[in-house]
């Protein structure tokens, strides 16, 4: 391994198993990479430089690797401002052969754009079926907004309550119960609820209107596609680390492995594989858990869930064996080659 590259992980709230596993896995390989706290990012005016405690700067690594980011984009937009080069946001992505990338190297690319609504579920729906992936049918909106298109859609015939689509030119489509209302931010399975009539979507609508009124969660509506299980495809850069199989516990339609769901080594086809690496590039992810089903349990029809920025990775592990950690590390490195 390179020992001279220098990789900066930043975080926010405790340090987590997770990133423990990543900085041991660091060490091992003889690369130095340094957990940062967004509570370390400071300046002060008289001097003007965004910098870190602890006497680190920032402009020394090679490589900012910014895994969760969630509240603190003040403090991500701050770190970016501090050594964004004109130069080097002109050039092209390091993962494209040949290209002698400036430093620092910002992992994800998504971050880059200093847009906090592009980690949003909502909006990877519209980039991803822009790009010709099938997502599941999807209505966004207030929480009401989608209660009442349910509503409407209830109290008509179903041979002419078909409206045309925002998401897909030209086809027609309605929703039927059972629906999925999900949290446009995500957050690891825990904001993902299946209604499976107007009376259970109501009940939800109401429950959750304090945290869309106060705390700001947006929410969308899905159609909910019938499985027995789906696949999550960790995906580093242009490569697929490896397939795992996701499955429910009984009485349960969250496949989470965080949800108490089963985990097995799987296998999908290449152009499956390939759609999950692209997937992931539209989505401006080069670290990602790419979550696919299937429409009808046909493997012809794969459908992209939702696309996982600095994935949770003790499940994919348990069920492949393969060293995650280490593989995010080399990733990292080989970036910055």
């Amino acid at each position: 391994m390179n020992k001279k590259t220098r990789i900066a992980l930043f975080f926010g709230g405790k340090v987590s198993q997770h990133l423990m596993m990543i900085k041991r896995a660091a060490k091992k390989l003889g690369v130095v990479l340094d957990l940062v706290s967004y509570n370390e990012v400071c300046f002060d005016t008289d001097f003007g430089e965004v910098k870190l405690r602890r006497k680190k700067n920032i402009k020394d690594y090679d490589v900012l690797f910014f895994r969760t980011t969630g509240k603190h984009w003040e403090e991500v937009n701050l770190i970016l401002d501090s050594v964004k080069n004109p130069s080097v946001a002109a050039a092209t992505s390091p993962l494209d052969k040949g290209e002698k990338y400036k430093t620092p190297v910002v992992v994800d690319p998504l971050v880059l754009k200093g847009r906090p609504s592009d980690t949003c579920k909502a909006y990877q729906m519209l980039v991803m079926k822009r790009a010709g992936i099938d997502v599941p049918k999807t209505v966004y909106g207030s929480l009401w907004y989608l209660y009442e298109f349910m509503k409407e859609t209830e109290q008509k015939n179903p041979s002419v309550a078909a409206a045309t689509s925002p998401l897909d030119k030209g086809e027609k489509y309605f929703f039927t119960f059972p629906v999925i209302l999900k949290g446009s931010g995500g957050d690891r399975g825990t904001r993902v609820f299946k209604a499976n009539n107007l009376a259970e979507l109501e009940k939800l609508v109401m429950d959750l209107r304090k945290s869309e009124t106060e705390e700001g969660r947006r929410y969308m509506l899905q159609e909910y596609i019938e499985n027995d299980g789906d696949y999550r495809v960790l995906v580093l850069g242009k490569k697929v680390l490896g397939v795992i199989k996701r499955s429910a516990p009984k009485n349960h339609f969250l496949n989470n492995y965080s949800a108490g769901g089963r985990v097995e080594v799987a296998k999908l086809p290449k152009e499956i594989e390939d759609l999950a690496v692209k997937a992931a590039e539209v989505c401006g992810l080069w670290v990602a858990g790419v979550d696919v089903a299937f429409r009808n349990y046909d493997i012809n029809k794969p459908v992209i869930w939702e696309v996982n920025k600095g994935p949770q990775f003790k499940g994919f592990m348990k069920a492949t064996g393969i060293d995650v950690p280490a593989e995010i590390v080399k990733f990292l490195v080989g970036l910055k080659k």
